[in-house]
């Protein structure tokens, strides 16, 4: 390792070969570290630092806005959702422990965001079982969202957490949808963003002025005249809007051009991570130029974000719940999408009228939609 390899790994940059995962030759990184903003600005004015210096981990990509809101909408959609057992296609009748409280103490809302969390940015994460009930099915499990907790073999298994060794009978692992995850994938787009970031956040902090009254009289003001002169003027376009200028006097606007913000830039960068996200522009607050998309309804954008980005997370997760080590052979776990998808009041009531003229269903069924009793039929 040369010396400037050294600073950088000391100012928290390019890490050493100890340190990367065995599978993602990424820096474990742990959610609960701070940032060193200073240390970015020390190694990019001392150095020169090209964005190859620049740690790509999941703390610097989540300073970047169009990260943020990918990770946010796919985790925090996906956390509100809810896991099923179904047997036949019909939702069993009593739920396992493991799909309504996974964690003691943490609610299932919050295990499958960071499971998610961890699906983005990482090409795998961890459950593992910490008790079962007298049948041996898992009930109770310790999510490794820390990844400095995780200890791997040479082929990526999980063998240690906490420097403690686990029973590979225990592990409950997920593999990302977006196979080596989004650190990886996106290494050199997150580099350019935060590079942008930066210079741009450089360009706002030395601003030129608004208007400038530029002396082409030839005779020099003294700072007192200097300072009349600007209170005088910035006085009268206050009370009235406009101001006189004597000859001699040129009045110059300036202001910062899109050129200096790197606003064209940062456009592009935002899209690329929103493709290398699989995100649609909307989800993630950003135009793209000649777009005329609309929605009728919350529904059909909610089923577009399915679609487009939310159901390999779905698959990943509940198929990986499937499988005979934590779920009975004829069941299968599914995700419930009812909530995104569920259509407004007036649409489902036709729709059960339509039903319920021809047949198709009964009180009983749209009772059980519902949640609660209804009174069909008119008054009595």
């Amino acid at each position: 390792m040369g010396i400037l390899d050294g600073i950088a790994h000391r100012l928290g940059y390019t890490p050493l070969t100890s340190e990367l995962a065995a599978v993602s030759g990424e820096q474990y990184a742990s959610r609960f570290s701070d940032n060193d903003h200073l240390a970015d600005i020390t190694l990019d004015d001392w150095l020169g630092a090209l964005p190859d210096y620049i740690a790509v981990n999941r703390n610097n990509a989540m300073t970047v806005a169009t990260v943020a809101a990918s990770r946010h909408t796919i985790a925090t959609t996906t956390g509100r959702l809810s896991l099923q057992l179904k047997k036949g296609g019909v939702t069993a009748p009593l739920q396992p422990q493991l799909l309504e409280q996974a964690e003691r103490g943490v609610p299932m809302s919050t295990t499958m965001n960071w499971t998610v969390d961890s699906l983005f940015f990482y090409p795998c994460t961890w459950w593992v079982v910490t008790e079962r009930d007298a049948y041996g099915w898992p009930i109770w499990v310790d999510n490794i969202v820390d990844r400095s907790r995780a200890g791997l073999d040479s082929e990526g298994r999980l063998i240690t957490v906490d420097r403690k060794p686990v029973d590979p009978k225990d592990v409950i692992r997920f593999d990302s949808p977006l196979g080596d995850g989004f650190l990886r994938n996106a290494r050199k787009n997150i580099q350019r963003a935060i590079a942008l970031d930066l210079s741009a956040a450089l360009a706002e902090d030395n601003p030129v002025p608004t208007v400038e009254l530029h002396n082409e009289g030839g005779i020099p003001l003294d700072k007192d005249e200097r300072e009349e002169l600007l209170d005088n003027w910035q006085a009268s376009r206050r009370r009235r809007g406009v101001a006189y200028t004597p000859k001699g006097l040129k009045v110059i606007p300036h202001g910062q051009a899109p050129q200096q913000l790197l606003i064209d830039g940062r456009r592009a960068i935002s899209l690329d991570l929103i493709r290398q996200a699989s995100m649609p522009a909307w989800a993630a607050s950003t135009a793209i130029e000649g777009a005329t998309m609309t929605y009728d309804n919350r529904s059909m954008r909610n089923w577009e974000l399915i679609d487009l980005t939310l159901a390999p997370y779905f698959t990943a997760i509940a198929g990986r719940l499937s499988l005979a080590d934590v779920t009975p052979r004829g069941s299968k776990v599914k995700v419930d999408v009812d909530e995104l998808t569920r259509p407004d009041q007036k649409t489902r009531f036709e729709t059960y009228k339509v039903g319920i003229d021809g047949g198709f269903i009964d009180a009983a069924w749209i009772e059980a939609q519902e949640g609660q009793p209804l009174k069909l039929g008119g008054s009595e």
